[in-house]
């Protein structure tokens, strides 16, 4: 299958499970979308599942790059609460990304938990957390030490989910409102008081590309047959 043709059943694929969710939408469904006949679907993606889960995997891949795109823009991102604030825009702005990181068992079904490719997209950030913010302690941006602190995996969940959850209790606040908001509780809550200087900020911001960049390259790993994004 051409990078093209590739690229197109993928988002045949996506704008049906947001449309329909993953148990009402087949195959026979995404092929006629993307144009091409179910048996060059299944060539390449020999089930529902496999075919849905390279989807969630490179809905994960493209957040990734949006996120390397603003460290690379601005070093200065590197900080905790704006990366956080920035990621939340992202994924409210993008249905696919909002379902699978709030949850939608509606429209994802058992996909993003119960396949191995599904769980490589939420696994994968989840064990690559711990990385991450051990190397913002050890560049002054954060004011505990993850090392020592097992609680403080909990307590940024707890303080970040709700922003993601909370739509009811927004009051109709802009995505943008609630975004300053979440960088507000961060910055307060899990941050010192004085930042480290510009330069210090450019090395951890390198060194947070480079670690993510390592996880972008293994979630493309688990799609040998899947052409990348835009490419």
């Amino acid at each position: 299958m051409s990078d093209e043709r590739g690229n197109r059943v993928l988002d045949a694929a996506g704008e049906l499970l947001v449309t329909f969710g993953f148990r009402k939408v087949t195959i026979a469904d995404v092929a006629a979308r993307a144009g091409v006949g179910k048996g060059t679907v299944y060539l390449h993606w020999p089930s529902k599942l496999e075919l849905f889960g390279a989807v969630l995997v490179r809905e994960g891949i493209a957040l990734g790059r949006a996120h390397l795109a603003d460290l690379r823009a601005d070093p200065g991102t590197v900080v905790l609460h704006r990366t956080l604030a920035s990621s939340f825009l992202t994924i409210m702005r993008r249905p696919l990304a909002r379902a699978l990181y709030t949850g939608d068992a509606g429209l994802l079904g058992a996909l993003a938990s119960d396949t191995k490719i599904g769980r490589s997209v939420v696994g994968g950030n989840a064990a690559y957390q711990p990385h991450h913010l051990g190397l913002l302690h050890r560049h002054g941006l954060l004011a505990d030490d993850p090392a020592t602190d097992p609680g403080l995996y909990y307590r940024l969940a707890a303080a970040t989910l709700g922003f993601f959850l909370g739509d009811e209790l927004a009051g109709g606040a802009e995505l943008t409102e609630r975004a300053d908001a979440l960088a507000l509780v961060v910055r307060r809550a899990f941050e010192p008081a004085e930042l480290p200087s510009p330069a210090r900020l450019a090395v951890a911001a390198a060194e947070v590309d480079a670690l993510y960049s390592g996880l972008l390259d293994e979630m493309g790993r688990s799609l040998p047959d899947t052409p990348e994004e835009g490419s």
